[in-house]
């Protein structure tokens, strides 16, 4: 004879119970995944940066004379305008020799027109933290540039506001060195490469 006072079957708190945990379960699944995605993202970014600035390096090491053409047009603010030579960038033939500072600037175009297509920035500045004392190439042997790409809310500039410069900026009180700079801000998303 069966005991009417067994249990059989499964009850409802038990069902819960198990539900509870598939959904707690689930929960920390989607979060991994979205952080995950979140990780992609941030690598496929600094890739793409990456290549870009390795692009431009190669093109202002090839140029060297014409750096400060560089340096003024990649830092414009204004949108990127067609200078009157693209030197052959463009495809068409080229029918006499650029120039050092109009192959920059049509190098510099080509540049900022593609980076359009992106969510990049790309500036270029005195490196803060090369340790010299002067202040350009002709008067301190350390003199280097900075090529910075940034993304996100992260401009690439350096200075002092943690939430949008890409790098902290070099501080000298009373003709000591009191920061060297160069440093990445914590919230930053930005590359830097000297060149």
């Amino acid at each position: 004879m069966n005991n009417p006072n067994s249990q059989s079957g499964v009850g409802l708190v038990e069902v819960m119970v198990a539900l509870l945990l598939l959904m707690v379960a689930v929960l920390g699944y989607s979060a991994l995944q979205g952080q995950a995605i979140k990780v992609t993202n941030e690598s496929l970014e600094r890739s793409q940066s990456l290549v870009m600035m390795r692009t431009i390096a190669e093109k202002i090491r090839a140029n060297p004379s014409a750096i400060v053409t560089y340096e003024t047009a990649l830092n414009s603010s204004t949108s990127p305008t067609a200078p009157a030579s693209l030197c052959g960038l463009d495809g068409t033939a080229v029918t006499a020799l650029c120039e050092p500072e109009e192959l920059a600037t049509a190098e510099s175009y080509k540049v900022r027109t593609e980076l359009q297509n992106y969510d990049f920035q790309i500036q270029m500045h005195p490196c803060p933290n090369t340790g010299g004392t002067g202040a350009d190439a002709a008067t301190n042997i350390m003199y280097s540039y900075c090529l910075i790409s940034a993304w996100g809310n992260t401009t690439p500039t350096i200075g002092t506001n943690k939430d949008t410069d890409c790098l902290t900026k070099r501080v000298i009180k009373d003709g000591a060195l009191e920061e060297a700079g160069g440093s990445y801000h914590p919230k930053a998303t930005c590359m830097m490469m000297e060149i």
